[in-house]
């Protein structure tokens, strides 16, 4: 049974990218899905090296770019807290920073990582 859902879940995650990559050929050349699909599908053969390493670096990119969104969010937010609230503990506002700066860094980066 494992090993099945495996197998779904592999070509799920394949049938999305080729759906994405089929979307873009759309854009590029107008034509319809199948025939993008198609040109896709062979573009992504001919590159598949070049398309791993790319995939590759975005994740890391992706991470780092999330990463920085939320502490670039939370030590901003804690020095205006503590210019603006001097007798203010900061530690309500930094959980609500973090939790916010985590939602602004999910949104941010899914916009990222469907270019």
């Amino acid at each position: 049974l494992k090993c099945v859902q495996c197998c779904i879940w592999c070509f799920e995650k394949c049938i999305k990218f080729l759906n994405k990559n089929a979307y873009i050929q759309i854009a590029l050349t107008g034509n319809n899905f199948c025939t993008s699909a198609r040109k896709a599908f062979f573009l992504i053969l001919r590159n598949v090296i070049r398309f791993g390493t790319l995939a590759a670096l975005s994740g890391i990119i992706h991470a780092i770019g999330f990463v920085f969104i939320m502490s670039a969010t939370v030590v901003v937010g804690y020095f205006l807290m503590r210019e603006m609230h001097d007798d203010i503990s900061p530690f309500m506002p930094i959980v609500c920073f973090i939790l916010v700066s985590y939602v602004v860094a999910k949104l941010y980066m899914n916009v990222f990582g469907l270019a």
